[in-house]
């Protein structure tokens, strides 16, 4: 009985042993693969995408009139409703 008491023991030392070495063991690094080479377009699509950044340019410049226009729309709107707010004020005066 002794014996295989001994037995065990030495044999859970041993695999706990060996799991500490496996674990501090170094994985070995993957092999690098080449990075693709950069997407360069040709003469045809420089022209295309020259083409859609002016067609952007003038739909910004657009969009900006149309945002001003609705700036000063909404100062009249402030405007006219300041105006009422001080008709309302004097009607309640008098």
């Amino acid at each position: 009985m002794q014996k295989v008491r001994i037995f065990i023991i030495t044999a859970a030392i041993l695999i706990g042993a060996v799991i500490g070495v496996a674990q501090t063991l170094q994985p070995t690094p993957a092999p690098m693969q080449a990075a693709p080479p950069a997407f360069v377009p040709d003469a045809k699509q420089q022209a295309e995408m020259a083409e859609n950044i002016k067609e952007l340019q003038e739909l910004k410049v657009q969009n900006d009139e149309i945002l001003k226009q609705q700036q000063a729309a909404l100062e009249a709107l402030d405007d006219l409703q300041k105006e009422a707010d001080q008709m309302r004020i004097y009607s309640k005066r008098g």
